[in-house]
């Protein structure tokens, strides 16, 4: 796999055959490269290098400008994202509307119901596409584990079990 600065010493010529290759060495006319059993393998390789990528030990948001700044833009999307889903499902499946500031309570009280489970989901989602799976997935478990009791929590694995006393 290339790192980013092997794509920036690749030549256009090289990159090309790459292009017209799909990297197996045939000519695209003739690779039967997404219908063949090999392409399982390459695709299992391919998850699992991404998946090692995004799993990988990285540093803490506090000491890296870079980390902090794809955290502050996944925590965006992810509330953003979240609220443009769950207001219109509010709207087409019980003809609930309003805005947290002028109420109807009904619709306040559910939206944040909502909001939270899905706002989870979506962090995760969203993180691990940004390569930083472990560290949003701790925040899903968080989050979830303020919404379920601690007994449950426990045995669901959303949390830390408590401190011994």
């Amino acid at each position: 796999m290339l790192g980013h600065q092997g794509l920036a010493r690749l030549s256009l010529a090289s990159a090309r055959h790459l292009l017209q290759t799909r990297g197996c060495g045939r000519p695209v006319k003739q690779c039967r490269y997404l219908c063949s059993s090999k392409s399982s393998s390459i695709a299992s390789g391919a998850w699992a290098h991404f998946w090692k990528w995004t799993t990988q030990q990285r540093p803490s948001w506090r000491e890296s400008s870079v980390e902090a700044a794809v955290a502050f833009v996944v925590f965006g999307i992810t509330g953003t994202t979240s609220v443009a889903v769950v207001r219109p499902a509010l709207k087409k499946t019980i003809g609930l509307e309003g805005s947290m500031r002028e109420g109807p309570w009904s619709y306040r009280i559910t939206s944040l119901v909502l909001v939270s489970p899905i706002y989870a989901c979506f962090l995760v989602t969203f993180g691990t596409l940004a390569g930083r799976h472990t560290f949003f997935a701790n925040m899903a478990r968080k989050i979830f584990g303020r919404f379920v009791p601690p007994s449950l929590a426990t045995r669901m694995g959303v949390s830390k079990p408590p401190p011994p006393v």
